[in-house]
């Protein structure tokens, strides 16, 4: 073998072999923030901060992987949630939705293809822009997670972030169609017991919040008890709607929970 063969076929091995590594390292660090998004969502607030600094190593490093640059971006997001703290840091709130913006950007700059990418930047989107202020930039948001709905109808990750997302909006904004639709699907794909419930209470305050007490109170009567929390919170709602409406802090409790494992999901607390 002349010499610019070998050059050429130990420069391959080097160079696949230095690529293997990089993929096993960044997949080891895509499963490492799966299980640490896992720990955040059942409350250990305390991994968010750690988690983003995890995956902002990794980018720096793998500058062209989408799915470390989607994993980022959901690391900002989590940030964000420790952050909704008295007094509020609007800026600090703005600044880090925007470096969660950016994240998903780049994750799609990378794979277009990439729905739940997609509705993950018109999530983030839709957050900067109500905290800025901006009813068009909220509405742009919208429209792109309704977008990645139409390209992946039956994708539970992408209508879940739609669902959990624009459920937030007040009834005069929100596309309660959309919303509807949503978590019939969540309710029809998800395995029942506590999560089930939990679709049930706050699918019943959606048709509730748009006066369509009747649909209300089918959600709320199908809360089997699987979830002790749910079953409560459907008891006082039923109760309220003999009475008249449902507190919007009775909705905004239960909605509070929609970025948490532990609201479906939380071990040894219900039946």
């Amino acid at each position: 073998m002349n010499k610019p063969a070998l050059f050429y076929f130990s420069t391959l091995w080097i160079v696949t072999a230095t690529v293997f590594a990089a993929s096993t390292q960044d997949n080891e660090i895509l499963d490492r923030s799966r299980k640490m998004q896992h720990e955040y969502r059942q409350g250990k607030r305390e991994v968010a901060q750690p988690l983003v600094k995890t995956l902002e190593d990794a980018v720096a490093r793998s500058s062209n992987n989408a799915k470390l640059w989607e994993a980022m971006g959901h690391a900002y997001m989590s940030l964000q949630g420790t952050m909704y703290t008295e007094p509020l840091d609007v800026p600090a709130l703005i600044a880090n939705g925007e470096r969660a913006r950016a994240a998903y950007a780049r994750s799609l700059a990378i794979d277009g293809n990439n729905t739940l990418a997609m509705a993950s930047h018109g999530m983030s989107t839709m957050v900067v822009s109500q905290l800025k202020g901006d009813g068009p930039g909220v509405m742009a948001g919208v429209e792109e997670m309704n977008a990645a709905v139409r390209l992946a109808p039956k994708s539970l990750a992408t209508r879940l972030t739609r669902a959990f997302t624009i459920v937030h909006l007040p009834p005069a904004m929100r596309d309660t169609k959309a919303v509807t639709e949503d978590f019939e699907f969540i309710m029809d794909t998800a395995p029942g017991g506590r999560a089930e419930d939990i679709i049930h209470v706050l699918l019943g305050d959606v048709y509730a919040e748009t006066n369509n007490l009747k649909a209300a109170r089918s959600e709320y009567e199908q809360v089997s008890g699987a979830s002790a929390f749910a079953l409560e919170q459907s008891k006082l709602r039923l109760a309220d709607l003999e009475k008249g409406a449902i507190s919007p802090a009775s909705i905004g409790l239960v909605r509070g929970g929609t970025g948490t494992c532990a609201m479906c999901h939380a071990p040894g607390t219900d039946n």
